[in-house]
């Protein structure tokens, strides 16, 4: 199923490349030296390792991980087949149906859209309540995505050809310097102004108190959580727990926990591909 994987990820690169486990030039699908697949474009490799995770030690097989968190505009053409009604966005997005707004307790003109709030997602739908379109708001294209629930991540990732990273996987990558923090404030503030046209202006708070991170946080507050796919509570709870996992990658990390079916707006994610065979 990796090599499947792997394969779906790698076709249609083309041109030499250098081997991150040996340092032999490549220029197939596989390194002539090693064996190791060809990179996906924005992953890393990272070595089989042992890690210390919550007080113990943990082998990690090999495995490629995304650089950097699957961002908005990854995600709005998939968001965009997925959804085809209203019923379906709190699945998928922030999982609490008080949080999704329409537009027109705005303003006329924004009949038929519903921003989910504390996020930059937009939800454009028609007169018969299907949905028509996912968007969201001018400067946040590029941000890490946040505000899924663990359901959608995983099936974003299942989609592509990927899954969430253990802990363990997360902890390695980290420690590797593959993997860095994102900071909340940074995302949060590029929408700041929007709520202020919007949500602050219903309900009369300033948007400094609706973005819900303060800039003057400490570093380690500021640092966002990733989704892992582990639940919550260790090897005695089963896969099926309503909670999962969530990791501040951080050397050390932090642990945390979060519903599965709630998306946050300071809990992001990013995909592995397993290496188990390659050594």
């Amino acid at each position: 199923m990796e090599l499947l994987a792997i394969l779906f990820l790698v076709t249609g690169l083309a041109g030499a490349w250098v081997c991150p486990a040996c340092g032999s030039e490549a220029s197939g699908d596989f390194c002539g030296s090693c064996g190791l697949p060809r990179v996906p474009e924005g992953m890393a490799f990272v070595p089989a390792c042992s890690v210390t995770v919550n007080g113990e030690t943990v082998h990690v097989p090999a495995f490629f991980v995304d650089r950097d968190p699957v961002t908005c505009r990854d995600l709005l053409d998939w968001l965009g087949a997925e959804l085809h009604s209203l019923d379906q966005v709190t699945m998928y997005l922030t999982g609490q149906d008080e949080l999704i707004m329409s537009g027109e307790v705005f303003q006329e003109d924004f009949s038929g859209v519903y921003f989910v709030r504390y996020t930059p997602w937009v939800i454009y739908v028609d007169e018969t309540g299907k949905v028509g379109g996912v968007n969201v708001q001018n400067g946040c294209f590029d941000l890490p995505a946040a505000a899924l629930t663990f359901a959608a991540a995983d099936l974003y990732l299942q989609d592509t050809g990927k899954r969430l990273p253990t802990e363990a996987e997360l902890v390695a990558a980290v420690s590797g310097g593959t993997v860095g923090a994102e900071d909340a404030w940074d995302v949060m503030e590029k929408y700041t102004d929007f709520l202020s046209l919007t949500i602050s202006s219903v309900v009369g708070i300033p948007p400094s108190r609706l973005a819900m991170f303060g800039g003057n946080a400490s570093p380690e507050e500021r640092v966002m959580w990733e989704w892992t796919r582990e639940p919550w509570g260790g090897e005695s709870v089963t896969s099926n727990s309503p909670y999962a996992l969530i990791v501040k990658p951080l050397d050390p990390p932090v642990r945390g926990t979060a519903l599965r079916e709630n998306g946050y707006f300071n809990v992001i994610f990013r995909g592995v591909v397993p290496l188990p065979w390659y050594q």
